[in-house]
């Protein structure tokens, strides 16, 4: 949908696309879904506002301000696209991108939201505010292995086989503690690793409003991946 503000003078573009379950757990997985879908573009217009926070005017001098100001140019604009990596009987992994632009910005940050479903969690592996199914990246990996430590030596690795120096790009944000936060998909080979924008940046990288992403294939993580956990249904399938 295209729509004028009634607030501002600015114009928005609303590009909305994502992916509904069928069959096993449609209902909670729909839920989550609409939710994050929601809650982006919530936050799209509550950052577009904070930008011009004080330019907010109502009545003869709200019609006076927008014909001074129309001249700033850009529309905001919102591209929400939603793709399933990977769904089987037991596992479902969701990606949202969200390729945004604020009214009358040079760039803007378009950050991405995953979610990973495992439709036979147990209780005792998941937070107690998220639904069951749901589980995070920890969740994939043996208590104790360091596999955060891993990741780290992977991505560095791939920085030096691409013929660049890691610590170029990676400029300290590689830590363990920000490994273990990442968003991230399952694929039938591969864990895809996803940054947000203007953080760390992989080999490839684009420009820094952008997310970026890194493949790693199962078998470089299988002494670290938990035979139990999610990675199973991969497996197994």
């Amino acid at each position: 949908c295209d729509f004028d503000s009634e607030e501002y003078w600015f114009s928005h573009t609303l590009r909305i696309q994502y992916p509904l379950k069928t069959g096993e757990a449609a209902g909670v997985i729909n839920s989550e879904v609409r939710s994050a879908v929601a809650r982006g573009v919530l936050d799209y217009f509550i950052d577009s506002r904070d930008r011009f926070s004080d330019l907010r005017l109502t009545g003869e001098e709200q019609r006076s301000d927008q014909t001074q100001h129309r001249g700033c140019g850009g529309s905001g604009y919102l591209a929400i696209s939603g793709v399933v990596p990977y769904s089987n009987d037991g596992l479902h992994s969701v990606y949202l991108s969200f390729g945004q632009n604020h009214p009358c910005a040079n760039t803007t940050g378009s950050p991405v939201v995953t979610l990973n479903f495992d439709f036979f969690g147990k209780p005792d592996t998941r937070a107690y505010d998220r639904p069951r199914m749901l589980f995070d990246l920890p969740d994939l990996f043996k208590d104790g292995s360091v596999w955060e430590a891993e990741l780290v030596e992977v991505i560095r690795r791939r920085w030096v086989e691409s013929g660049e120096d890691p610590d170029k790009y990676l400029m300290g944000w590689l830590t363990v503690e920000f490994v273990r936060s990442l968003d991230f998909t399952m694929g039938p080979d591969t864990l895809a690793l996803h940054a947000q924008p203007y953080t760390v940046w992989f080999p490839g990288w684009c420009c820094g409003a952008s997310s970026d992403h890194l493949e790693i294939g199962y078998e470089e993580l299988a002494e670290y991946l938990h035979p139990d956990g999610p990675y199973r249904l991969i497996l197994n399938n």
